[in-house]
């Protein structure tokens, strides 16, 4: 594949899927700094992160499905869309946490409420994608497409 075909891909998959894990971005920004949610209402931050932890699956599941369809054996396919979509649906949960551990280091935010909250946001993250993987498993077997089992763009 041409560094231009991998461009347009990656292109279409950020219109395509993208938009969910920056609408959450943008959502998080717009109740912390202009609302100044997480301090007036601190239990905002449990939906935030389980939905970021959504929002990050679907994006993965249709990185995924834009791979080329010989790029993982047909009988491993399904196995391994679970494996990458939960593993680094994880991964970005934890790089989430070490972000906000930079920020209340570096900026004195104050994001990180102790371990337990880490801990708990991270495994928020974890559910979110879970809970995706779940549902479009769920669709799949409703005879319903969904970017977890989609094709290739």
């Amino acid at each position: 594949m041409t560094i231009r075909a991998m461009v347009t891909v990656a292109s279409q998959l950020v219109r395509r899927a993208g938009w969910a894990p920056i609408l959450v971005f943008v959502l998080h920004v717009f109740i912390s700094r202009v609302l100044n949610g997480y301090i007036l209402f601190p239990p905002v931050d449990i939906p935030m992160h389980f939905f970021g932890g959504v929002a990050m699956a679907y994006f993965l599941a249709a990185s995924f499905a834009a791979l080329p369809g010989d790029a993982v054996r047909g009988d491993l396919r399904v196995v391994a869309q679970f494996v990458f979509v939960v593993s680094l649906t994880a991964t970005a949960s934890i790089f989430w946490e070490f972000a906000e551990f930079t920020s209340d280091a570096v900026l004195d935010t104050q994001a990180q409420l102790g371990l337990e909250d880490t801990l708990l946001d991270m495994a928020l993250g974890v559910a979110g994608g879970v809970s995706f993987v779940f549902a479009s498993w769920r669709q799949r077997t409703l005879g319903r497409v969904t970017p977890l089992h989609a094709g290739a763009m």
